[in-house]
């Protein structure tokens, strides 16, 4: 049994068979010294902008298409960050399997709108914001607990 945890942070128990694969990338863009962050699925929720690589989709392409669907912006994607795993129990698609890379990304155009919002995410998701590192250190994510440290430390690295 694989454990999975669920958006309120309880855990449970699945079958890995009940589990399906799914890939994400995440943007970790910063702007005038301050961080894009996207608010997300309970009210003090949050979470860097992306989400899952469509099937036949270079990731960079849907690193650019995701952050520009939850923000408004425009990126220009740089090297990666780090990697992670996550055993997560979406609330509309189930359990699964992700596999999480997150990448640096350059602003190069647009402004923060919730435009790009599709029907689902309309129901959990809010208009992005740029903050802090002080701020952001502050603020609970979902999928980045076990790598917000390494995170944070390449962020300081820029001396924000």
């Amino acid at each position: 049994m694989i454990i999975a945890r669920k958006i309120d942070g309880t855990v449970i128990q699945v079958n890995p068979a009940d589990l399906t694969h799914r890939v994400c990338i995440y943007g970790v863009v910063v702007s005038d010294g301050k961080i894009l962050i996207s608010p997300q699925w309970t009210e003090n929720g949050y979470d860097f902008p992306g989400g899952h690589i469509d099937l036949g989709e270079d990731h960079r392409d849907a690193l650019v298409r995701e952050v520009r669907e939850e923000t408004g912006f425009t990126i220009k994607p740089g090297n990666i960050i780090t990697a992670a795993t996550n055993f997560f129990v979406h609330p509309k698609k189930g359990p699964a399997h992700y596999t999480l890379l997150y990448y640096a990304g350059e602003i190069i155009g647009g402004e923060i709108s919730t435009s790009g919002f599709d029907t689902h995410e309309l129901s959990y998701a809010r208009e992005a914001q740029l903050v802090t590192l002080e701020e952001m250190k502050k603020m609970e994510f979902h999928n980045e607990q076990l790598i917000l440290p390494e995170i944070i430390s390449y962020l300081q690295n820029l001396e924000l």
